[in-house]
């Protein structure tokens, strides 16, 4: 009878053996044919403007240029982080702009996204080359002039505002408007910048651009 105990208790010992056996080998298989896939999240409107190639300098006509530089003041002239802390001062703003300019706009929109910030509110900003529109420049007026004249732009741009963050089914609120800036500006970079010490430092590049705002309004003037 102890034999016949032994021998049945053998044979399952054997079977369980081959059962995880067969199991350890399947898996074994199924991590060979299994990968990882990494996903970038981005917003879905304008999901297709990502970073592209570097590009020389010397490739970028001026308007281009200018443009670009516009695009960021008037970008960094409005956006609203949630819970910014010191929202009321931008470098970008102050190294772009004149002392006058820079407090026009410390005393007015700031005031505004200081208290959008504290409300954990999130706002974005757009600006399209067709919205750009040169308002004095005279007809002979090469960027590459030795002497930079201050010219007024209109640029219409528009916003993207969410009330709520980290909330997936808030809608943006959208709006549009027109600024008006006067600016400087002429293709290059400012000679008063050690460029490599100011990259070393990881301070933003765009400062380096020979491109200063002297005053803003909401109306020309």
């Amino acid at each position: 009878m102890n034999k016949i105990k032994s021998f049945f208790a053998g044979l399952f010992l054997l079977i369980i053996t081959f059962i995880i056996i067969v199991l350890c080998a399947l898996l074994y298989r199924a991590n060979e044919r299994s990968s990882i896939k990494s996903y970038i999240f981005q917003m879905n409107n304008f999901a297709n403007q990502r970073v592209g190639e570097l590009q020389d300098i010397n490739d970028i006509s001026a308007e281009d240029l200018r443009n670009k530089l516009i695009k960021k003041y008037v970008s960094e002239y409005f956006k609203v982080i949630p819970g910014e802390q010191n929202a009321e001062n931008r470098s970008v703003l102050d190294a772009l702009s004149t002392d006058a300019a820079y407090k026009q706009w410390q005393k007015g929109e700031a005031k505004t996204i200081a208290e959008m910030s504290r409300k954990n509110m999130f706002r974005i900003v757009h600006v399209y080359d067709d919205g750009i529109a040169t308002l004095n420049r005279p007809a002979d007026y090469n960027y590459t002039d030795e002497i930079e004249k201050n010219i007024y732009y209109s640029v219409r741009y528009y916003t993207e505002t969410w009330t709520e963050t980290n909330k997936m089914a808030t809608e943006p609120v959208k709006e549009q408007g027109v600024i008006y800036i006067e600016a400087r500006f002429r293709p290059g970079i400012r000679k008063d910048i050690d460029v490599q010490k100011h990259l070393q430092k990881g301070e933003n590049p765009v400062e380096l651009f020979r491109f200063e705002v002297t005053n803003i309004g909401n109306k020309e003037s």
